[in-house]
This record gives structure tokens, C-alpha cells and sequence, in this order.
């Protein structure tokens, strides 16, 4: 079943896949409670550590975790306001759809096969979970890299009631070069694995209401005005990545907002406009707020 599993995701263009154990994570949940104690997190963060370290939680019988990985890179844009990430059409949406799919394709062959499938915004942590399924290994900023598509990768996992045989975590790390730890404009790349959220620049572009004197000074540092690329574009490991082939993510691609374009669209048209891109999920206020305060006003 395990190899019908990865030949079914190679037939939908996904070329990562992998088996996480159903946990609970010991190793996580420590790490997690130490991060905490620093203060090391931000209100985007699910406060329940069990929930977080424990798939039984979410679905009661669990026996493995599937983890996928979707490479989104298709280059870089001149001009570009908006991070790599929401260039193309919503990553939830694309990647849903493909966890989606497999579930179905499993619930055809396995008698009593069911799921729950989530990208990003599970409540587990799923770069801990590529991490231990093998399909990728930590980089020092804490993103998952893989050889083909660097960092560049979404990640998405469906907890299941099917006992895959787990695979193995990758027995490496990234060069540790320390390259994002210093061109990092807030900062916050800590050099042992782990950040501080708070000044993540990618963070502050989506933090509501307005930002202090010293967020603004990191917000300032780069042209974008939603997300970061810095610690991934000064990465070793991205220098010669291939580009995506879920056509998906070489759709609709919109890599910069302007100040006049945003001011003259209503709620209803910016939605209509950009509702099926990642950047638009905090609304077209908090984007008009960080164009104005990259034009200094």
C-alpha cells in the first residue's frame, strides 16, 4: 500500500512524500515548552503543546501521519512587493486539494480508511513533522530544505487510521554557512535551530495594528511589503533550485500591489481580485497599511 501510496502522488506531480509515527512527540513538545518559557512565540501559534504534540488529539485512532511536500519556486520577479510564497494561487487551496485526493484514492483501497488532512493550519507542527517522515531536513532558520527545491516547499500531512510503516528522518542538517543569520533583518535566527518570531519580518507584515519605531526600522529594511524572503534568497541550499512542476503555482501570478491600485478597490473587489492568493488573507487594510509605511508615511 505504501508504494501504491507514493506512485498515486507521483501521478499528481507530488515527488515528496513520507510516513510520520502517530506520536506523541516527547522530543517536540520540550522543545516547544523551552521556546515558550522564552517568550519565542506569537499569537499565530496554537498555545495547547499536547494538542500540537500529540496526533490522538485531533483524530482519536491515528496510526500514522502522511507528510507531502509541494515546491512552489518559479523564479524571481523584478519588481517584486510580495514574498515567493503568494506569487501564485493560495498554497491552502492547491495543496488541499491534493491531500484531498489522496485521501480518496486511499479510501478506495483500504476498507475503513479515514483521514483528516490540513496545510498549514493544523494544529501540529508540520515542518517537525517533514522533518521525521525524511522528506527533508532543518535548516538553521528553521525552514525544511530538500535538495531538488531548497526551502522552497509547502507542507502538507493527512493523520489517518492506516498503520504505515514509518519512515526515517534524514541524519543531516544544512551547511550552518550562517549566511541567514546574518543578513536576517530582524535578527532572529538564533543559530541552533530555532527563532524569535517576534521580530520575523515576515511576522510583522502580518501583525495587526501599527507597528513600533523598532518594527518599523526591520519592516523598512527590504521592499517587501508582505512576508520575508531574506534568509531563504541568501540560503546556499536555494542557489541552483528547480522550478515547481504543480502547474498550480505557475498560474495567476501576481508579485507586486501598488499604493494606487489598492486605495481604489473596494473590500468586495479586492476579494475578488486576490481572494485566491496566500497575501490576501489579512485583508486588503493591513496590505494598504504596509504600502504606506513603506512610502514613509
Amino acid at each position: 500500500m505504501k508504494k501504491a501510496l507514493r506512485e498515486f502522488c507521483a501521478s499528481i506531480n507530488i515527488e515528496y512524500v513520507g510516513i510520520a509515527g502517530p506520536g506523541p512527540y516527547a522530543e517536540l513538545e520540550e522543545i516547544l515548552r523551552r521556546r515558550r518559557d522564552r517568550g519565542h512565540y506569537t499569537e499565530f501559534e496554537n498555545s495547547d503543546l499536547a494538542l500540537r504534540c500529540n496526533p490522538s488529539l485531533t483524530l482519536p485512532d491515528v496510526r500514522s501521519v502522511i507528510v507531502c511536500l509541494f515546491p512552489y519556486y518559479i523564479g524571481d520577479r523584478q519588481g517584486a512587493n510580495l514574498s515567493k510564497y503568494t506569487f501564485s494561487q493560495d498554497y491552502h487551496l492547491v495543496a488541499r486539494h491534493k491531500l484531498e485526493q489522496i485521501g480518496q484514492f486511499l479510501q478506495e483501497r483500504i476498507p475503513g480508511f479515514h483521514y483528516v488532512a490540513h496545510t498549514d493550519t493544523g494544529p501540529l507542527v508540520d515542518r517537525y513533522l517533514a522533518y521525521l517522515a525524511g522528506v527533508g531536513f532543518y535548516g538553521i532558520n528553521g525552514h525544511i530544505i530538500t535538495d531538488k527545491y531548497g526551502s522552497y516547499v509547502f507542507i502538507g500531512y493527512l493523520l489517518n487510521n492506516y498503520p504505515f510503516l514509518p519512515d526515517k528522518p534524514q541524519q543531516r542538517t544544512c551547511y550552518q554557512c550562517g549566511r541567514c543569520v546574518a543578513a536576517c533583518p530582524g535578527q532572529i535566527i538564533l543559530g541552533d535551530y530555532s527563532i524569535d518570531p517576534r521580530g520575523c519580518k515576515s511576522y510583522l507584515t502580518q501583525k495587526k495594528g501599527e507597528l513600533t519605531a523598532t518594527e518599523l526600522a526591520i519592516f523598512r529594511k527590504t521592499p517587501l511589503i508582505f512576508g520575508c524572503d531574506v534568509c531563504q534568497d541568501v540560503c546556499p541550499h536555494n542557489r541552483h533550485v528547480q522550478h515547481t512542476i504543480i502547474t498550480e503555482f505557475t498560474e495567476d501570478v501576481v508579485f507586486q500591489l501598488k499604493l494606487e491600485e489598492l486605495t481604489s478597490l473596494s473590500n468586495k473587489e479586492f476579494t475578488r481580485r486576490y481572494g485566491r492568493h496566500a497575501f490576501s488573507w489579512r485583508g486588503k487594510k493591513l496590505l494598504l497599511r504596509n504600502l504606506l509605511y513603506m512610502e514613509g508615511i
